[in-house]
């Protein structure tokens, strides 16, 4: 009976522990590199930030910046419309959408503003950030709201020569040598527009 329960109390055979040890860590690795390559994929398959919508009102996203990026972009009223187009006049870039609130909401200053200032060399383009799907959309709501200067179909190109615009409304003040002479996000006072452009004019 002594010799049988010493027996039962035999240890296991060298090498088992450290198999088992070199088990658990071959899963442990293993499984490692599976959480690791669905971290990587979802990181792969993950959507690009999209343009939110206005910061706090009146927050700067820079002041001068040197020579205003050229572009060529198609234009709601047909053909296509380059910054250089402009060259020699003040220009007012300013990117926006549809769906954007506060982008709707200065709308009707702009009219104002290119109404009262064309005649001395001062143009608005709006750069719509709207889906690219939505041309149709877009250009309806322009003869809806009555915009009286031109509107391009933007893209994740312009924005992001422009900064890495990310959140509209940001709107840019370029002068008659194509310097951007200040940007705003968010919306801004009419008055406050009107002393900038009234400068530059």
């Amino acid at each position: 009976m002594k010799k049988e329960m010493k027996n039962s109390r035999k240890k296991a055979p060298k090498g088992s522990e450290k198999r088992g040890f070199s088990s658990f860590a071959m899963v442990m690795t293993a499984f490692a590199i599976v959480i690791v390559a669905i971290l990587i994929i979802n990181k792969m398959n993950a959507p690009e930030p999209s343009v939110m919508s206005q910061q706090a009102a009146g927050e700067n996203s820079g002041g001068g910046s040197g020579s205003a990026p050229n572009f060529t972009l198609a234009s709601v009223g047909g053909g296509s419309k380059s910054l250089e187009d402009y060259r020699g006049k003040v220009v007012m870039l300013n990117f926006w959408a549809t769906w954007c609130g506060p982008c709707k909401q200065e709308i009707p200053d702009f009219i104002a503003m290119q109404e009262a200032y064309r005649d001395q060399g001062f143009e608005i383009v709006g750069v719509s950030l709207d889906d690219p799907t939505a041309t149709a959309q877009v250009a309806q709501f322009v003869k809806q709201a009555g915009i009286n200067y031109d509107i391009v179909y933007g893209n994740g190109q312009v924005a992001q020569a422009y900064g890495g615009v990310q959140s509209i409304p940001t709107t840019f003040l370029i002068d008659r040598e194509g310097n951007v002479v200040t940007s705003k996000v968010g919306l801004q006072p009419k008055d406050a527009w009107e002393s900038a452009i009234e400068t530059l004019l």
